[in-house]
């Protein structure tokens, strides 16, 4: 009897194993579409019927799994999870983190993000899921960029009055030119606004001096 029992435990154990593995699959096939369907259409554009389309799936499995503002805000932080280290090019060093920071800012390739992060500002004024993940990984870039400006003026590489207030200034430019590109306003491109950043950095280094 005990080894029957035991048999129906194990065999119960497996099945339920099965189910969160299959189920673990599909909803990271969801969020691998989801993820695609931003980047190809933009956050403001993209749909449920588009994501289910690419991920093979009916509309049901999807709101089992995600109510679909939660799903566009997990998937817009995936992205950006995979772009928020490239900034300072995988750099230990301060200066060569730096320098590559303010070299790639602003590069023809990184339009589609400049309009994810773009829309998402939009998006957050109604959506209090996009809000909160906005609000998090601003954050994060901040503090990444306050790590890096922090270890340079430890190593003597530049001089800071306060390098989490240099980081929320250079933050707040490259947004607010990284918008100017986007909506093309005005005829500068990414070469000038790359001239403004640095020298808004220097500026900065100038003033700690």
């Amino acid at each position: 009897m005990l080894n029957i029992i035991e048999q129906s435990l194990n065999s119960s154990q497996w099945t339920m194993e099965a189910t969160m593995s299959a189920g673990a699959r599909g909803r990271e096939r969801i969020l691998e579409a989801a993820t695609q369907v931003l980047m190809e259409q933009g956050l403001l554009a993209a749909t449920t019927r588009a994501v289910t389309g690419l991920a093979g799936v009916g509309a049901g499995l999807l709101n089992h799994y995600f109510r679909w503002p939660e799903l566009r805000a997990t998937a817009w932080t995936a992205i950006f999870d995979q772009v928020l280290p490239l900034q300072f090019g995988g750099h230990d060093d301060p200066r060569a983190a730096m320098s590559h920071y303010l070299e790639q800012a602003f590069s023809a390739d990184e339009h589609v993000f400049w309009r994810l992060w773009s829309e998402a500002v939009d998006l957050a004024r109604s959506d209090a899921e996009m809000a909160r993940a906005l609000a998090a990984t601003q954050q994060r870039a901040q503090a990444d960029l306050t790590r890096v400006l922090a270890a340079g003026c430890r190593e003597g590489a530049w001089t800071l009055v306060d390098a989490q207030a240099t980081a929320l200034r250079l933050g707040a430019l490259y947004d607010g030119l990284a918008g100017l590109l986007i909506s093309g306003a005005t005829a500068m491109t990414g070469a000038d606004a790359r001239g403004h950043l640095r020298a808004a950095f220097e500026l900065e280094c100038r003033a700690g001096a």
